[in-house]
């Protein structure tokens, strides 16, 4: 029997940037490792309300009044795109190694 922890302690020595979540079958991966995460400020309307067309469609209403707020953003660099989609390949083989099946949807919301 394969010693699951053993494999994933291994794989994070090796490639780091990721930590796992078997429970809830989550990867995070961390501002720094293969990507950086950098906040952009932004100007948003809040929604005020619906209102229902005679098509069937709704509209949303939004206020003339904007407000600041930040997005955050994942920025890849393109110099080491390959290397990225090199360390994902990594990774599904040591999830499907491990019994997780890497290409189907799961269904969640």
């Amino acid at each position: 029997m394969i010693d699951k922890k053993k494999i994933v302690e291994q794989w994070i020595k090796d490639n780091g940037a990721a930590s796992f979540d078997f429970k809830k079958k989550d990867i995070w991966l961390w501002d720094g490792g293969l990507f950086s995460v950098e906040k952009e400020p932004v100007m948003r309307s809040k929604v005020i309300g619906h209102k229902k067309l005679p098509n069937g469609m709704t509209e949303v209403l939004f206020s003339k009044k904007k407000y600041k707020d930040f997005d955050l953003k994942a920025v890849f660099w393109m110099e080491e795109l390959d290397e990225t989609i090199n360390y994902f390949q990594r990774m599904k083989k040591m999830l499907n190694k491990l019994g997780y099946k890497t290409g189907h949807k799961h269904g969640r919301k």
